[in-house]
């Protein structure tokens, strides 16, 4: 793709994430998607294709940097502890928008919807992966792999708890419990 085009996907993409963020995939029709963002339905399939393709392209954008935002993260802060503490800051206001998107897709994923297929690597693979990179800085392979998925596991259940009832320091609190336990993991005879 030339800049120009690309430029133009990418900034219809940002207005169809915002529109679904606001009002849910449903059943959405990409006539009524088009309306909603103020272009054509023509201009929706000129860059994405059908519908499935818009969501495929809605799935990449809101989830792919979710593993390049705790990587780029845990790269830069030294204590891995103030890395998870920034991480889940961050993650609770990014979830403030995409938060209800976010899981409405993953049901599509739960539900075999094709265009889903391949949020369970980008939701939960990459996510790991980038969990025991970390672990395994401090801890065995096998450790490491099982905080990895206790981590994304917790932090993903407690974002949709807070998107429910609106707890903050329920959430946080719980974060700060879940984080002494690691350290104490992280700290017990036989870890490096």
């Amino acid at each position: 793709m030339n800049d120009g085009v690309s430029e133009q996907r990418d900034a219809l993409l940002a207005r169809v994430v915002d529109y679904y963020a606001e009002h849910g995939v449903r059943d959405t029709s990409l006539r009524t998607l088009a309306a909603g963002i103020g272009t054509s339905q023509r201009m929706l399939h000129h860059h994405f294709g059908n519908r499935a393709d818009v969501l495929t392209a809605v799935i990449d954008a809101i989830a792919g940097s979710q593993a390049e935002q705790i990587r780029d993260l845990f790269a830069r802060e030294q204590d891995p502890f103030e890395a998870g503490r920034r991480n889940w800051v961050d993650t609770l206001a990014g979830a403030e928008k995409f938060g209800a998107l976010w899981f409405e897709l993953a049901t599509h994923a739960m539900r075999g919807e094709p265009y889903a297929a391949d949020l369970g690597r980008v939701m939960v693979e990459t996510q790991l992966r980038e969990f025991t990179r970390v672990y395994a800085t401090r801890t065995e392979a096998t450790t490491a792999a099982h905080l990895a998925r206790l981590t994304l596991a917790v932090g993903q259940g407690l974002v949709f708890d807070y998107l429910i009832d609106r707890d903050r320091d329920a959430a946080d609190a719980a974060v700060l419990h879940f984080t002494e336990m690691v350290r104490r993991e992280l700290a017990a005879p036989g870890n490096p």
